[in-house]
């Protein structure tokens, strides 16, 4: 299993999980309120920097988590392209998943 790992801004996270039920996706746990920094800026939720992001986590089979990530790597190509400077605050991280309990 691997586990999938989004990040996404806040403001994403309807759609994203839109994009899951759509691919079948139907057991994930949300954190909608997150605060960090990296390549696509801060999101810290303070007046300087009120964005705010998100993670899904999803513990899906190999084949499954490729197919979501082609996916999610088309969403956020289209919905870059609609974006000026054409960057998405977007990433998808998969981690080896072992089930213990």
């Amino acid at each position: 299993m691997q586990m999938l790992m989004i990040v996404s801004r806040s403001s994403l996270l309807d759609d994203l999980l839109a994009l899951l039920a759509r691919l079948g996706v139907d057991a994930s746990t949300q954190l909608p309120d997150v605060h960090g920094r990296g390549e696509a800026g801060a999101a810290l939720g303070t007046f300087e920097s009120p964005a705010s992001n998100a993670v899904v986590l999803t513990a899906l089979e190999e084949d499954e988590a490729s197919r979501v990530v082609a996916e999610l790597e088309a969403f956020r190509d289209r919905s870059a392209a609609l974006r000026p400077g054409g960057r998405m605050p977007l990433r998808v991280f998969l981690l080896p998943c072992t089930q213990a309990l």
